[in-house]
């Protein structure tokens, strides 16, 4: 059963099991998180332990799929250490990279693409003003002084 768009309630996109979703972006359950969370670390600890181990080799070792292995490098929550010979490629162009979707030249390239497509130029970029936290605390929350 697909609960999608009823308020709070969500299928989880690991187990499909219907759950009260506080919040979560990734719609994952509990349950799944904390297993997820676990095979991080099972992965995290051997990448650090085995710097020279493949993909295949490390999906092995762990019991964590190379699918679940190639995703947390790809959303940066995994990054491969200096000095390693494995790397992922950048999506783009296939350069090799440490963690991420693109390489830094693409994502400059995309960048400036994007301004260029958009018609903003540099003086259109602003910075993002420094507030002291008596400020933010009370202008965000509607209250005044």
């Amino acid at each position: 059963m697909n609960v999608e768009g009823v308020d709070g309630i969500s299928n989880c996109i690991q187990c499909g099991k219907i759950f009260r979703n506080l919040g979560n972006s990734f719609n994952i359950c509990q349950k799944c998180k904390e297993l997820d969370e676990e095979e991080f670390n099972l992965v995290k600890d051997y990448i650090y332990e085995n710097p020279f181990a493949t993909l295949k080799n490390t999906a092995s070792a762990t019991g964590v799929k190379v699918m679940r292995i190639q995703s947390y490098l790809k959303n940066g929550r995994l990054m491969i250490p200096d000095n390693s010979p494995i790397f992922i490629n950048c999506e783009n162009c296939g350069a090799s990279i440490k963690y991420g979707r693109i390489c830094i030249e693409c994502a400059k390239i995309l960048s400036k693409e994007m301004k260029k497509e958009m018609s903003i130029e540099e003086c259109q970029i602003g910075e993002c003003p420094k507030r002291d936290s008596w400020y933010t605390t009370v202008f965000s929350s509607g209250f005044t002084k």
